[in-house]
């Protein structure tokens, strides 16, 4: 009996093994954090885009996004820019762009005209590019599943006259 309880103790010995479950668990729980806060993640104000079907441009690491809402209320990112100033904030945010590019992103419900001049404005702050996002319209119903959360960024060059 007390042979039996020698041979046991080699299995007291420290164990060298990492346990990895812990790590795995918690890896996938940031996975799932992140695969839900990735769509919120773009920026800007909820807007109804247009359609259209195109080649997209290479994005940007953090570019200027404004929004143009069905209410016609300007947004930057997601803070309301008010009428007051206006143009000497985007003078402002013109200034600290990096590459002279704004995205602006236009509800369908929007006038064409008010989206020229709300980009007129822009061109005339000083940025060299006025680039505008729309979302991808699938051009077959096998395509619809992938290109659901896509959307599409279209350079217009922004002049001021």
């Amino acid at each position: 009996m007390d042979n039996d309880f020698l041979l046991e103790t080699d299995d007291l010995s420290p164990m060298s093994d990492i346990n990895v479950t812990p790590f795995i668990d918690i890896m996938l729980v940031l996975l799932i954090i992140f695969m839900v806060t990735a769509p919120l993640m773009f920026g800007g104000v909820q807007v109804n885009l247009p359609k259209s079907v195109g080649e997209s441009i290479p994005k940007l690491e953090n570019p200027v996004i404004v929004s143009l809402d069905a209410h016609r209320r300007i947004y930057v990112d997601k803070e309301d820019i008010t009428d007051i100033n206006r143009h000497a904030y985007f003078q402002g945010l013109a200034k600290l762009s990096t590459s002279g590019e704004v995205h602006v992103r236009v509800d369908i419900e929007v006038k064409y005209g008010e989206m020229m001049a709300l980009m007129t404005e822009l061109g005339q702050a000083g940025f060299a590019r006025v680039s505008l996002v729309t979302d991808l319209k699938p051009s077959s119903p096998s395509t619809a599943e992938s290109t659901q959360n896509s959307s599409l960024v279209q350079r217009v060059e922004a002049t001021s006259r």
